[in-house]
């Protein structure tokens, strides 16, 4: 069902769990709080990373 917060591909539950997990780690242990460039590139990069891998693989499911 569309919009139902589900994604079939095993890879981009992975990626989606690593992601999580880094960003959980990094607001715990090295003070990030994903807010801009506050925090230096590396955060900001895994974030636009994400939004680029999530946009992707909607359009993907969505068009083909």
């Amino acid at each position: 069902m569309p919009g139902a917060g589900k994604s079939d591909s095993r890879a981009l539950q992975v990626v989606g769990a690593l992601v999580a997990v880094v960003a959980l780690a990094g607001a715990a242990f090295g003070g990030w709080s994903f807010d801009g460039l506050a925090d230096g590139p590396l955060p900001f990069a895994i974030a636009v990373v994400a939004v680029t891998l999530a946009l992707g693989a909607s359009l993907y499911a969505r068009y083909g």
